[in-house]
């Protein structure tokens, strides 16, 4: 399910206010905390209640009951409140549980303390009416209500204090601004009151709903130790399917309660080297055997039905397919959200703490996709062994893309008949684990496309392992949002996602401060010339830095802007096509050929392509996690360098997909840069990856420009 977050954006903002004559005096309080902050939103709460109105009645008793709260009317809010479910059953829009009940449970709490005779601290009050609430809900829903109140208090204090600062400098403010105000005060005031006290009662909850072990130990055949903590729900019928996550990761993203909550019994397994275990911390290299170890015993265990599917996302999500190069009977469904490939997009920059230096060494001497890295994950005729059905979730902006499509397109290659699924959409590697938000990097993400996830997730799991129907957005192999248009397509394969094909070449034409991109293939002879990583050029637009996605460690990506009005600064090639007449949907792999010569020590190259639209932004629709590099044959090894300029030819096709509605009167952007390839720089922790889809020729001699010929073209992907 969405994780935490989803609250913050659904119960910090008012359900909508009906215009006021007159604004209400107000001066921000510089900070979120103390009694003059207090004073002044109370002071606030009480103006706006005898003027607040709204024709809707849902919305008028949920934002009444927020003044009422902020304005320590807790009897009157409770009331409210209650007013609110009874019309919301009246009118069949009532659910057992939504987030509206954190807000119930609250005034409910605080409006026990005021009206108790004798004196009734609110830790107790707040007890009390968790328990009469969340002990009869079962174990789903009582799970969704727990994971609300965890909530950290630091993100509504965040929010506050970001709605104050915006506010600070006003002498007023209207009644909507008010409104808004309070609910966010709101949010951190309940938040701040029973954080304090949640952490017990979720406890004292969890005991009475889960046989709980999380103490567990693990010795694999080499002897080596695996922590786990294993969470099954009481009273279920035994024995039940297993579900397994396998993480290098001990942090409270790790929520086994999640599955038991779903009906399974839940595994959290743990790398050697992390939690308890004293052996040597060696990340991928031992975790395919390990899991393996973990899944054959879970299915021995009394309480196992011999049924395990595994789960993850990044790192875990790796686990899961390195258990699957050789996979045991018991494994019987495998769901990766953002599955890292080690020696294709990781390891990443950073250094995994508590990692030794001879190892980081040796990661250091595989840049390529060698051996050393194609052990560790299902390779070649690996793939016609996982016979199995699989669930690959990513997004067009996450850092592990290329790895969750290298399994996906692999496995369809060695087995065309595998059980696989593939939903992809506008997220990024964030989005995989805590759920998308509705603003990415800039974009306004589609209504259609900020969907449950994890909750998705658990409905496939339950189509593969129980035989429940399969869920709506999985009815094809491929299954993808096309941005812009707020709607979901479905595909048999990732190349039926279009059906014809745009081709747009590189023309040596001036249009302004940049070259033409055409329909028509110009003169061979003519070219564009281009420093090698030299600034102040004036075939360059220079403008704002602007990025692609970003490796962050293994916790995310960072998406520096999706959308943007600058292209990037470093000295680049800019070309641009003419208006379109009608929209245009581009969905797939974008590919393409370059015709280049230049000299040197190899050349990386890096092809982005926007959509600039009418307005004047440039919406990224494509950007390589890293250099085509053309100094680099399919096998990693480098090309002899030549001792003149000649002309070369680059075919590639991408690694990542995208699925976009252009708009009528948008232009496509293609921008060329050009540098030293990353092994005349220094080194670093990335395994460089080398496309199996790039082909390149020899690398050309030393030369301080590179020359983008005619016959040079970039492909994109349509559905007319």
């Amino acid at each position: 399910m969405l994780r935490c977050l989803a609250v913050i954006w659904v119960l910090s903002c008012a359900a909508g206010v009906a215009a006021a004559a007159e604004d209400l005096e107000f001066r921000a309080p510089a900070t979120t905390d103390g009694a003059a902050t207090a004073a002044a939103m109370r002071s606030l709460a009480v103006r706006a209640l005898p003027v607040y109105e709204n024709p809707n009645r849902a919305q008028f008793l949920t934002n009444l009951s927020a003044l009422q709260m902020v304005a320590g009317e807790y009897a009157a809010a409770d009331a409210t409140r209650k007013s609110l479910h009874e019309l919301r059953v009246e009118e069949k829009t009532a659910r057992e549980v939504d987030e509206a009940l954190i807000y119930d449970l609250y005034a409910r709490a605080r409006a026990l303390v005021a009206k108790s005779k004798s004196p009734l601290p609110f830790d107790r009050a707040f007890a009390r009416v968790f328990h009469d609430a969340v002990s009869p809900l079962n174990d789903l829903d009582a799970y969704t209500v727990t994971e609300w109140l965890a909530t950290p208090l630091p993100v509504f204090e965040a929010n506050l204090q970001r709605e104050l600062d915006r506010l600070r400098g006003k002498d007023r403010i209207s009644l909507s601004e008010a409104v808004d105000l309070a609910w966010t005060y709101l949010s951190f005031e309940a938040f701040q009151s029973f954080s304090p006290v949640v952490g017990p009662l979720i406890a004292a909850d969890d005991r009475a709903r889960y046989i709980i072990d999380d103490a567990v130990r693990i010795r694999t055949r080499d002897r080596a130790t695996v922590s786990a903590i294993v969470i099954r729900p009481r009273g279920a019928p035994a024995p039940l399917p297993a579900l397994l996550e396998f993480t290098i990761h001990v942090d409270p993203h790790n929520d086994a309660r999640e599955c038991a909550a779903h009906g399974y019994a839940s595994v959290i397994a743990y790398a050697r080297g992390t939690a308890r275990s004293s052996d040597a911390l060696a990340p991928y290299e031992h975790d395919g055997d390990d899991a393996r170890a973990v899944i054959e015993w879970i299915a021995g265990q009394p309480w196992s039905d011999g049924r395990v599917g595994m789960y993850g996302s990044g790192y875990s999500a790796f686990a899961a397919w390195a258990a699957a190069k050789r996979p045991p009977p018991a494994l019987k469904a495998l769901a990766a959200s953002s599955a890292a490939a080690p020696g294709l997009d990781a390891p990443s920059r950073d250094r995994v703490e508590g990692m030794s230096e001879a190892l980081y060494r040796r990661w250091l001497e595989h840049p390529g996709f060698d051996r050393f890295w194609q052990k560790m994950i299902p390779y070649g005729k690996d793939f016609a062994r996982i016979d199995l059905p699989v669930l690959t979730t990513t997004g067009y902006y996450d850092e592990n893309e290329t790895g969750s499509l290298y399994y996906f397109l692999e496995h369809a290659h060695f087995d065309p008949g595998a059980a696989q699924t593939l939903l992809i959409g506008p997220y990024d590697s964030d989005a995989m684990e805590r759920g998308p938000l509705p603003v990415l990097g800039g974009y306004s993400v589609d209504e259609a496309a900020v969907v449950d996830l994890e909750e998705l997730r658990f409905r496939w799991f339950d189509h593969v392992l129980r035989g429940a129907p399969a869920p709506e957005p999985l009815s094809a192999r491929v299954n993808f949002e096309v941005m812009g248009a707020n709607a979901w397509r479905h595909a048999g394969s990732l190349e039926a996602m279009a059906n014809g094909a745009v081709r747009l070449y590189l023309d040596a034409a001036r249009a302004g401060d940049h070259y033409r991109l055409t329909g028509h293939e110009p003169s061979s002879r003519d070219f564009v010339a281009q420093p090698i990583g030299s600034a102040g050029s004036s075939d360059v637009v220079s403008a704002g830095d602007v990025g692609g996605v970003v490796s962050a460690g293994g916790t995310g990506s960072e998406i520096a802007a999706v959308m943007t009005r600058a292209l990037p600064a470093e000295p680049r090639a800019v070309f641009v096509s003419g208006a379109l007449h009608r929209p245009l949907e581009v969905s797939g792999l974008v590919s393409g050929k370059l015709v280049y010569a230049a000299s040197g020590r190899g050349l990386a190259l890096d092809l982005r392509v926007y959509e600039l639209r009418p307005d004047g932004e440039y919406f990224q629709l494509f950007a390589p996690p890293a250099e085509l590099c053309a100094s680099c044959a399919a096998g990693g090894a480098p090309h002899r360098l030549s001792a003149a300029a000649r002309r070369q030819t680059l075919e590639f096709r991408a690694d990542r997909l995208t699925s976009v509605e252009l708009e009528t009167g948008s232009r496509i952007v293609v921008v060329l840069g050009a540098a030293e390839p990353p092994s005349a720089r220094k080194p670093s922790a990335a395994g460089k990856r080398v496309s199996v889809s790039r082909r390149a020729a020899a690398t050309p001699a030393i030369s301080p420009e590179v020359r983008w010929y005619g016959g040079s073209f970039v492909e994109l992907p349509v559905w007319r």
